[in-house]
């Protein structure tokens, strides 16, 4: 018999042939096509959230990070940051809104930086109750041990960043402002049908349509960041008929879940107005006319045509004479209050926090801001043809608590030169109502003299502020 062709060849070369074989179709076995794939680093989603311990003085604060790094047990920085960011904190007490999603490589982080390029403080003269504003020029930075460190595995993790703001500005006896930014932070395993902000739940995420692919859309926010969510029979669309009336520029209100694989998943979508319009969301400082014909928001956050993230923690005038009115109940439990909740012309009032909705954008504005609000700049003019109230924060201390059936009420006394008391003409007391859905968070009861935020919708029933609480927050 004659030598084969592989017999003639060197051992060397018989060896690496085998080992190219061997080697193509192990690589042919990992995909259903065939063909070779890149293996994946191993990284992993991790939500980023901040919230707010509040400053009672402060009405509003709105900040530009323009960094933020995330460093391993190793001492490598890593991003979270892909651009700026400019958000208000004031709106965020009592809860945490996302601000950046990175994919960190799998392993042990054991510090943060958050690096704030400016911020604009708008706080309310204890004796005077006018407006002032004070920008802080930066770069301030704040390191932020991790103590626990944070662990990122395989599944998606969510790292919430209280900012401490009663720690983080100074105002003195002059009425110079400064600013050292203070965060709390404590790390969450995402969990797919999770109910709170700090593992996962998103709500109230403002923002406008990008683009959208079969049952899944990507809508982008005030502050820059991106969304994509994914869509399900389970969805609950709201003012729209579904994926098929949804298209770009459209505003939407959205609660969402991150799931342990770094999706999203949209379980409430609403419709808040069309391509072209505006959305701002923000409290109210003042009121023209009974009933009402004019407002002066602070915006917090919001969208569209005229909406920038320098409006923030500024004032703009809403004309609201054609507006329709509604309230927000989503996430919050109305079951049973003892009293008639009522938001119209003839029931609102400076304090409250509300969205309002126009189908034409935001006139530029310029000047100071009248009205008792002379250290405010105006930022522009919406006519609103919706305004809708929302959940908000307040802070104080309890009192007079009273359970009953699973339900509770309390009064919840607030500083005397905290904001809200400076908008209401010197208001300091607040009955809330707990509920069954009433959220505890950092907290197992309520009791008398403890200090709690607390995050419902506020109303002014019968000359008596009433709130229904969807959390009760344990300050850090």
């Amino acid at each position: 018999m004659k030598n084969s062709k592989m017999e003639c060849l060197p051992r060397w070369a018989i060896l690496l042939a085998l080992v190219i074989v061997v080697t193509g179709a192990m690589i042919g076995c990992g995909g259903n096509s065939g063909k070779s794939t890149p293996a994946a680093a191993n990284a992993t989603a991790v939500l980023v959230n901040m919230g707010d311990s509040p400053s009672d003085r402060v009405m509003a604060l709105s900040m530009t990070v323009s960094a933020m790094d995330f460093t391993n047990s190793s001492g490598t920085s890593v991003a979270a940051l892909s651009s700026p960011i400019t958000l208000e904190m004031l709106h965020l007490m009592g809860t945490m809104q996302a601000v950046a999603m990175p994919k960190l490589p799998q392993g042990t982080y054991t510090q943060m930086s958050v690096i704030v390029s400016s911020a604009l403080v708008t706080y309310l003269d204890p004796i005077t109750h006018n407006a002032i504003q004070k920008t802080v020029s930066g770069p301030l930075t704040a390191s932020i041990p991790l103590n626990p460190p944070l662990t990122v595995g395989s599944s998606a993790m969510v790292m919430n960043l209280d900012m401490d703001v009663a720690r983080s500005v100074s105002i003195d006896a002059s009425g110079n402002v400064t600013m050292t930014p203070t965060f709390h932070p404590f790390a969450n395993a995402a969990t797919a049908s999770a109910t709170d902000p700090e593992h996962g739940n998103m709500m109230h995420l403002i923002g406008n349509v990008n683009s959208t692919s079969g049952n899944s859309f990507t809508m982008s926010t005030l502050s820059g960041m991106q969304f994509n969510m994914a869509t399900s029979g389970a969805t609950q669309f709201q003012g729209m008929g579904g994926m098929g009336t949804m298209g770009n520029g459209l505003i939407l209100m959205v609660d969402a879940m991150l799931q342990p694989d770094g999706s999203i998943n949209a379980k409430y979508v609403e419709r808040m107005m069309s391509t072209g319009g505006t959305l701002a969301m923000g409290t109210v400082a003042s009121i023209t006319g009974t009933p009402a014909t004019q407002i002066t928001l602070v915006p917090m956050d919001g969208i569209g045509s005229g909406m920038m993230p320098s409006v923030l923690a500024n004032g703009i005038a809403v004309n609201v004479s054609r507006s329709t009115y509604s309230i927000d109940e989503d996430g919050v439990d109305m079951v049973g209050i003892p009293f008639t909740p009522e938001f119209d012309a003839m029931h609102i009032f400076a304090g409250q926090l509300l969205s309002s909705s126009s189908a034409s954008g935001m006139t530029s504005g310029g000047g100071m801001m009248g009205g008792g609000l002379g250290g405010m700049t105006n930022a522009g003019t919406q006519n609103a043809s919706a305004l809708q109230l929302e959940p908000q924060g307040l802070n104080g201390t309890v009192s007079n608590y009273i359970a009953s059936a699973g339900t509770a009420n309390f009064t919840l006394t607030l500083a005397s030169d905290s904001a809200f008391s400076g908008l209401t003409a010197g208001t300091t007391s607040i009955k809330v109502f707990q509920q069954a859905g009433t959220q505890l968070r950092d907290i197992t009861t309520v009791a008398n003299g403890a200090i709690v935020h607390v995050r419902g919708l506020l109303f002014l029933d019968s000359g008596t502020y009433k709130m229904v609480a969807t959390r009760i927050v344990a300050p850090q």
